[in-house]
């Protein structure tokens, strides 16, 4: 079984404001949506660490790259990943023209711990 370890980085979106607090943000506000800054994968039981940002290949030769793990993969370990990183994983997949991998479960170590720990 193909078991990788997977985390994502984002940049944050950047939108014109006139305040700090308590700011509701319309869409004609944003400048510039987030999308995924690079990401640092591993298969467990193994040694070698898979990264990749958008400071070291183009966007799409990193998401060709994160696409062929996760297409590899039978089980995803992350922390807040069903949340957030395979939502944004999946927009950037779609936006940069690639199928979905190859289907594969998920572990989601933030819902194990809330349903473990208060």
């Amino acid at each position: 079984m193909n078991i990788l370890l997977l985390d994502i980085e984002t940049t944050p979106i950047t939108a014109y404001t006139w305040g700090l607090w308590q700011q509701n943000i319309n869409l004609n506000q944003i400048i510039e949506s987030s999308q995924m800054l690079c990401y640092a994968a591993k298969w467990h039981g193994k040694k070698t660490m898979y990264f990749d940002s958008i400071f070291n290949s183009s966007k799409n030769e990193m998401l060709k790259g994160l696409h062929k793990l996760l297409d590899s993969a039978d089980v995803i370990v992350h922390y807040n990943g069903s949340s957030f990183d395979i939502p944004v994983i999946n927009k950037e997949f779609i936006q940069s023209n690639l199928l979905p991998p190859s289907p594969y479960k998920q572990v989601d170590l933030l819902k194990t711990v809330r349903s473990q720990f208060r």
